[in-house]
């Protein structure tokens, strides 16, 4: 057996690790803190650091990521880590996953175990499921409200520091299987809102959970972005909605936010929810929609008018 699997830890884990080691000493971070975050010992640490970017850089160039890629992807990790290391692998699995399915980790394999000239088990397996009807129209949804966010030069400055995400449910939706998002979700990268992976069904669980809750009492509700809890945002926001935002009271738990969330009654075609945060839940602002891209443009438009006001 040969798997990829081998040739990510060997190839591609290595300068990564390093790259965000890299990235959390330009930020001020001593070398056992940095172990902590990346998951190796300090001696790892220590051996990373004395390596260039730019050398790091070059071994990452054989799976196709050029410099600005690489660049992102450790400045992503960096945020990550420091939040959480479920989130730092599922971001680090997302970045993997899309090279792997976009085939340019076919030639490193290949010249590392031989014997795979006919193999395409990872354009076939690591790719995204071919889906149609509904479900793609979904997808093809979330992509054009993705497209209206990264080309604003205003909407990065609302993205908080658990990160943004848009969420989209099929019509008659009931599990989380049923709602898609971006996986690893979009961070703020050179100023601007950025997406580095496609949107996916179930890749969501607490924001598909909490649009679930809202189409309780609310199932014209089928779509959902969060947003940096910001007062001149808010105000912004104001402009574009016929309702008055909603603010949520506090809780201690997830599971008592998603309760309070299906008593709540919301005004179409979208609604504000102003989320004060709580012990572990950073503040938040939820736009809900009846779909992403009317939605997505009223965020653009509100970050726009908060930057002019």
């Amino acid at each position: 057996m040969k798997p990829p699997c081998e040739v990510m830890v060997r190839r591609f884990l290595t300068p990564v690790r390093a790259l965000v080691a890299h990235r959390l000493r330009e930020e001020g971070l001593e070398q056992q803190k940095i172990a902590t975050y990346v998951g190796v010992t300090q001696a790892s640490v220590s051996n990373y650091l004395a390596q260039s970017k730019v050398t790091l850089e070059e071994k990452l160039s054989a799976f196709g990521i050029n410099r600005e890629e690489a660049d992102a992807m450790a400045a992503e990790l960096a945020r990550a880590v420091r939040q959480s290391d479920s989130l730092a692998t599922e971001v680090l699995y997302t970045y993997w996953r899309s090279v792997a399915a976009s085939g340019r980790a076919c030639e490193v394999h290949r010249a590392d175990v031989g014997g795979l000239t006919n193999c395409d088990m990872c354009l076939r397996i690591m790719a995204e499921n071919p889906i149609g009807g509904e479900k793609a129209e979904v997808i093809r949804k979330i992509r054009e409200a993705i497209q209206i966010i990264e080309t604003s030069p205003d909407f990065g400055q609302m993205i908080p520091e658990v990160y943004s995400n848009i969420a989209y449910c099929t019509k008659d939706a009931k599990r989380t299987e049923d709602v898609a998002a971006i996986p690893g979700r979009i961070v703020r990268f050179r100023g601007r809102a950025k997406a580095f992976a496609q949107p996916e069904f179930g890749s969501s669980g607490y924001l598909s959970r909490l649009l679930l809750a809202l189409r309780r009492n609310n199932p014209w509700v089928r779509s959902v972005l969060n947003t940096k809890l910001d007062t001149g945002y808010l105000h912004a926001l104001e402009a574009f909605v016929n309702s008055v935002p909603i603010t949520l009271d506090s809780y201690t738990t997830a599971e008592e936010l998603m309760q309070k969330l299906e008593s709540i009654t919301l005004s179409p075609p979208i609604a504000v929810l102003v989320d004060p945060g709580s012990a572990g839940y950073e503040a938040n602002i939820y736009l809900v929609g009846e779909d992403p891209i009317s939605m997505t443009s009223v965020a653009v438009s509100a970050s726009t008018l908060r930057r002019i006001r």
